[in-house]
């Protein structure tokens, strides 16, 4: 988010420190000579609240869809004054998704531009705990740190963007860390942590009106001890934020039920798969031939094609077989078709095997439609001539479609792939129902 601070708890530091050494007031008594040892200001132990719950579960809940986010390394024992690089207003809300359940958060948002609108002020208030807090101007960093010290007092962290802004100036990944974070640091008298945040410029671009799909990576760096000298204190956290922003990142995560179809269908397995599919469901198998591609060939969008050539070939196939027990008066079981289905279909082949180019618009399954045109004793070279080149326009048409969608979705998909088959198998039994419902009429 756009300049914002965010203080989120951690489990305490040894408790060597207290309010008294420093005074139990803010304002007057913050070590700041150069001869008075920095100590912390923490006095009270972390408390659990179940605002900081809901809210950590709520932003995790609501970034999820998108890849989530991916914590790599570990918060230690705070509390801290997190510096946390600035590329995008998803930044905040990927901080506190990140942050452990039992963490409290506080946050502190920038008063010109989270509190000029009902809109943002009501996110700022309502949605992430927020107090306004001048970012420029005489005595602002004295109001931030003075509404900041009881938070801290009671073991919570600070969370900071030194940048100051998304928009800074230089040309360099990360632009110039201003001093506040390392005062906070040195008046507290608590570490700074280094927070490297990857993907979240990707996943809410400048200028987007809707966020993409982009898992981001929260990288914890090591702790960096107070000083009085904030300008090394303030290049040391940059330095490890660059450092750990060249690391190359991981690759986007895959849920396990796909890795586990993947397995299953990959190499001749998959061809044969693909094959049987399609010859069982110009059998009697009541699943369409192009849900295969759907829900087994999105596993590999590699070999889409191949498996959607061999579907078709399984689909010929087993026309072939249907039409030819028709053609000799035994007919297979055909679940889900209806008498209706089967008197339309008679009026598509009424002209020959050309009707079976009818079938790639109609619902009727092709069973019904070998059937009919074995019943109606046609020749079985024309037949198939005819249904291989309906079978394969439906099913480049379907792959295509497939291949088109993969891109804004597959990595969803992938991620998300139990939840997806849910998805399109209940979207496909509705569409069935209805289908057959209309010929049953």
């Amino acid at each position: 988010m756009k300049s914002m601070m965010t203080s989120q708890s951690f489990c305490p530091r040894d408790a060597w420190a207290s309010m008294q050494s420093l005074g139990t007031r803010t304002g007057s008594s913050w070590p700041t000579s150069m001869g008075q040892t920095i100590r912390s200001i923490v006095t009270a132990p972390p408390k659990v609240t179940w605002r900081a719950i809901a809210r950590q579960k709520l932003w995790a809940t609501i970034i999820a869809p998108f890849g989530g986010v991916h914590v790599r390394g570990k918060f230690a024992d705070g509390p801290f004054v997190v510096v946390v690089n600035h590329n995008s207003h998803a930044d905040t809300i990927a901080m506190m998704a990140a942050s452990p359940t039992i963490m409290r958060t506080v946050t502190v948002a920038a008063q010109d531009y989270w509190f000029t609108r009902r809109s943002r002020r009501f996110i700022a208030r309502s949605l992430l705990g927020a107090y306004p807090v001048r970012r420029d101007g005489e005595g602002a960093y004295e109001e931030l740190r003075d509404s900041l010290a009881p938070r801290v007092a009671e073991s919570m962290s600070v969370l900071i963007f030194p940048e100051g802004s998304r928009d800074h100036d230089s040309d360099e990944i990360v632009g110039p860390f201003h001093s506040g974070a390392a005062r906070l640091a040195r008046d507290f008298g608590i570490p700074i942590l280094p927070v490297a945040l990857v993907g979240s410029k990707e996943l809410m671009p400048r200028h987007a009106r809707l966020p993409r799909y982009c898992p981001i990576e929260v990288r914890v760096g090591q702790p960096i001890t107070p000083s009085h000298d904030v300008c090394t204190v303030s290049e040391q956290a940059r330095q490890q934020i660059i450092k750990m922003l060249d690391a190359p990142r991981s690759s986007f995560p895959v849920s396990n039920v796909h890795a586990t179809i993947a397995q299953i269908h990959q190499g001749k397995r998959g061809d044969i798969l693909s094959f049987v599919w399609g010859f069982t469901e110009a059998l009697s198998f009541p699943i369409m031939a192009e849900m295969c591609q759907v829900w087994l060939g999105v596993t590999d969008m590699s070999r889409l094609t191949r498996r959607g050539a061999f579907i078709t070939a399984g689909s010929v196939c087993g026309v072939a077989l249907t039409h030819t027990l028709a053609h000799r008066g035994h007919f297979l079981p055909a679940p889900w078709t209806t008498e209706k289905m089967r008197r339309h279909t008679r009026v598509y082949l009424h002209k020959g095997p050309q009707g079976y180019w009818a079938q790639a618009l109609t619902g009727i399954p092709v069973k019904v439609f070998a059937r009919e045109s074995g019943r109606a004793q046609m020749p079985l070279g024309r037949v198939l001539l005819h249904c291989a080149g309906e079978r394969a326009v439906r099913m480049g048409v379907s792959t295509a479609l497939i291949r088109a969608l993969n891109k804004p979705i597959g990595d969803v998909t992938r991620q998300h792939y139990g939840k997806y088959l849910v998805t399109t198998g209940t979207v496909f039994g509705v569409a069935l129902t209805k289908i057959v419902r209309h010929w049953s009429r």
